[in-house]
């Protein structure tokens, strides 16, 4: 007779026990995995805040003054501000692309028509083509302009995948002076009441004192369908759908910005919202349901900076960037919004 053997297998009780390790373990791995991802999206975010605090130095280099809000500036007409830093990240053949237009542009039109104008100079419109994919500008995505914790790319109108995850501080690029002027009204021309004209010298506080840049969530309905940020928002209309121009006094479409424009601390737009200036403009963190409106739960504020981080990342005017913890007293965050008001030696964490 051949040897007999024992063999002997595990439990029922020892495998579920195995398998409620292995879970405990996988538990405390995931947040730990989260974590790291969160870190890593967050590096990125203030790389990106760090291309624009940069980009807009070189422009101050080259023409002496920063960008406005939304204007004229660097040979571009009646543009807003991420516009005029393209081509100091690197994306000059964009901003060069505005010259083409599809002057027969209508609202809901899908995509440029087959008679595109050389518009002969730089002027991004509601109708500015890509050339290069044969799309509308105003939806060529950007990545230093997009966050990647902004949950909420992606769900923009006509405007995706052009939407953006940061804004500009009015009170620096548009001007204190500015912050609730009508534009076109009398002594408030289209060029100049979204342009502080602003440069070093006027950043009296001192520039490790004043906030730039900010994040700012690209979809936001909290306060009114449809909110949100788009690089590109703050232009005209013009010609057979839109026939708006700037001696006609009355421009189609969103320039110098209105509810879906990169812009927080100051500023009214076209279409009578007011971007909350003051203490009451303090960011948000991780806003309820953005995507929602005010009645469906959400209380994403489309007027103010907006964040998805644990902290609000911000890109301050010598070029560093910061991280802004939610506890930060609203008081001290409007002082550093405020590049004359006589506050400095304010710490940002």
């Amino acid at each position: 007779m051949g040897k007999k053997y024992l063999v002997r297998g595990f439990t029922l009780v020892e495998l579920l026990v195995v398998i409620a390790i292995i879970g405990i373990l996988v538990g405390l791995l995931l947040p730990a995995v989260q974590a790291a991802r969160e870190a890593a999206r967050r590096m990125q975010c203030q790389n990106n805040l760090k291309q624009q605090a940069l980009a807009t130095h070189n422009a101050h280099d080259t023409h002496r003054r920063f960008p406005p809000q939304a204007g004229n500036y660097g040979g571009a007409w009646y543009a807003p501000l991420y516009f005029h830093l393209l081509p100091f990240i690197e994306q000059k053949n964009v901003f060069e692309m505005a010259g083409n237009c599809d002057l027969g542009a209508a609202v809901g039109q899908a995509a440029p028509g087959t008679n595109i104008t050389n518009l002969g100079f730089v002027w991004p419109t509601w109708g500015s083509v890509n050339t290069g994919s044969r799309t509308w500008l105003r939806q060529t995505r950007m990545s230093t302009y997009q966050c990647p914790s902004d949950s909420t790319l992606g769900n923009g109108l006509d405007w995706t995948p052009g939407d953006a995850s940061y804004a500009g501080n009015f009170l620096v690029f548009g001007g204190v002076n500015n912050r609730a002027v009508v534009c076109g009204s009398a002594g408030n021309p289209w060029e100049t009441c979204w342009d502080a004209r602003a440069n070093f010298g006027t950043l009296t506080d001192g520039t490790s004192n004043t906030i730039m840049f900010a994040e700012k969530l690209s979809r936001c309905d909290g306060t009114g369908r449809p909110g949100g940020n788009w690089w590109m928002r703050g232009v005209f209309r013009i010609g057979a759908a839109g026939g708006g121009n700037p001696s006609s006094g009355v421009p189609a479409d969103s320039y110098p910005g209105d509810r879906l424009s990169g812009v927080f601390g100051g500023g009214r737009g076209r279409d009578g919202v007011i971007f909350t200036f003051g203490p009451n403009s303090k960011f948000q963190v991780n806003p309820r349901n953005p995507l929602a409106s005010s009645g469906e739960g959400g209380n994403c504020d489309r007027r103010l900076a907006s964040t998805q981080h644990i902290s609000m990342q911000v890109g301050l005017s010598d070029g560093s960037i910061r991280g802004i913890s939610g506890s930060m007293d609203n008081v001290i965050w409007f002082e550093l919004l405020t590049p004359t008001g006589g506050e400095v030696n304010r710490d940002v964490e």
